[in-house]
């Protein structure tokens, strides 16, 4: 078993090089904790709170798309925070493909800075204000 080097300096979540997966069970109670991670990787980009309220709103939208409470998919967030940015993409992982309703899309158009949707996942990418000014 490797020991931690106790002199290494932690990744700072800013990093370009930063990835961070998360896999959920595809069920409505599970929502919060998607969004909780969100808010934080927000916060530390630099988000206002509008904008991480913003994009709270969006990855529960796509969330909610999938939603399947008889527990059966699975859930998968990829978050790449960056200077002032955070890119997400979330992809269903299961039999059901991730379909978002023209609602949801509508949703998403007026809170995040670009939208990718395919067969596969969803991508969002939201910009701090500072960043995008």
């Amino acid at each position: 078993m490797d020991t931690p080097d106790p002199t290494a300096t932690p990744g700072n979540a800013t990093d370009t090089n930063t990835s961070i997966e998360l896999v959920l069970p595809a069920r409505t109670d599970m929502a919060a904790t998607l969004r909780v991670v969100v808010a934080s990787l927000g916060a530390d980009v630099g988000f206002t709170l509008d904008e991480i309220d913003d994009v709270r709103l969006a990855v529960n939208e796509v969330f909610a798309s999938g939603v399947d409470d008889d527990g059966v998919d699975r859930f998968a967030a990829s978050f790449r925070p960056g200077d002032g940015t955070l890119t997400i993409t979330m992809r269903l992982l299961g039999s059901t493909p991730l379909q978002l309703d023209q609602l949801a899309a509508t949703i998403l158009e007026s809170v995040v800075h670009e939208l990718d949707i395919d067969e596969q996942s969803v991508t969002i990418v939201k910009r701090a204000r500072e960043a995008t000014t």
